[in-house]
C-alpha cells in the first residue's frame, strides 16, 4: 500500500522509504495512561497539550513533501485520527488466513524447538490455538471499519478497476487506472515468504526483486490440510468480522 501511494503522490516516510513509525500505538499508549489515572479534566488537557500540541508541525518539520507514516497494527488508529482530523487516514486489511500462513512460516524454526509444540505440528492442533489467539488479539484492537477508509491487500494484488479508481480520486492522481496498473506491477516486493529470510530479518528489504512463483492469495504451500484447518478454524472470528467470509 505505501508503494502504490507513492505511485499516487509525492512523499517521503521520516527514516527512511521502508520506515515504520509506531505513532499510532504511542498515542494509545498517552489515551489509555489517562483514562488509568483518572486526572481531573483541567490536568487532562494540559497534559495533552503539553505532550501532543504541535506534534504535526514537528513532524511536518524541515520537509518539503508529504510525509507518508506507515504501521502493522491496528492500535490506536482511531485517536490518530482524531489526533491528526485533516490527514489521511488508511487502514489496509488483508484475509487473516494468509497473514496467519505468513507468520508460521517465519516463525516456523523457533516453534519447532518445543517439543510440545513438535509433536503437535502436523495435526493443526498448535495451528489452532495460535490463530485463535491471534483473532481475539486482533478483535481486540480493531477500530470501527465504518468509519475508517480501508482497502484489501487482495484488491490491490488482483488491481481491482473499482479500488484503483478510488485512489487515484482519493489523491487526485494524474493517472488513468491503466497506468497506475502497469506502474504497480514495476513494484519490488519481499516476496521469499520467509523460507530463505526467516533468520535475516535485517536483510529483507534487500532482497532480489519479486518472482514469478510468488502466491499472496490463498497459500498453502508447506502445510498439510490439518494444519490449514486449524488456521481457518482459529481464525473464523476476524475472518468473519472483516468480511472475508
Amino acid at each position: 500500500m505505501a508503494e502504490v501511494i507513492r505511485l499516487l503522490i509525492d512523499c517521503a516516510s521520516p527514516l527512511g522509504k521502508t520506515s515504520e513509525i509506531p505513532l499510532a500505538g504511542t498515542l494509545d499508549f498517552i489515551n489509555k495512561t489517562f483514562k488509568t489515572h483518572h486526572p481531573s479534566a483541567q490536568a487532562d488537557s494540559y497534559i495533552r497539550d503539553l505532550l501532543l500540541k504541535d506534534l504535526r508541525v514537528s513532524i511536518l518539520e524541515n520537509q518539503t513533501q508529504n510525509v507518508l507514516i506507515k504501521y502493522t497494527s491496528f492500535a490506536g488508529v482511531e485517536f490518530l485520527k482524531e489526533q491528526f482530523p485533516n490527514d489521511y487516514h488508511l487502514l489496509l486489511i488483508r484475509d487473516p488466513r494468509d497473514v496467519l500462513v505468513s507468520q508460521f512460516k517465519a516463525k516456523r524454526n523457533n516453534d519447532l524447538k518445543h517439543l510440545t509444540k513438535r509433536l503437535l505440528y502436523p495435526f493443526g492442533v498448535y495451528h489452532f490455538s495460535y490463530s485463535r489467539k491471534y483473532s481475539k488479539s486482533i478483535l481486540s484492537a480493531l477500530p470501527n471499519l465504518n468509519e475508517m477508509t480501508f482497502f484489501t491487500y487482495e484488491d490491490l494484488v488482483e488491481k481491482d478497476t473499482s479500488t484503483l479508481e478510488k485512489l487515484i480520486d482519493l489523491f487526485g492522481a494524474n493517472l488513468s487506472v491503466k497506468a497506475l496498473s502497469e506502474a504497480m506491477d514495476a513494484i519490488e516486493i519481499i516476496n521469499t515468504s520467509f523460507y530463505k529470510e526467516e533468520t535475516l530479518a535485517g536483510k529483507l528489504w534487500e532482497s532480489s526483486p519479486k518472482t514469478k512463483q510468488f502466491k499472496p492469495i490463498h497459500r498453502t504451500k508447506g502445510f498439510n490440510k490439518l494444519q490449514l484447518f486449524g488456521i481457518v478454524l482459529g481464525s473464523h472470528e476476524i475472518r468473519k468480522k472483516l468480511g472475508y467470509i
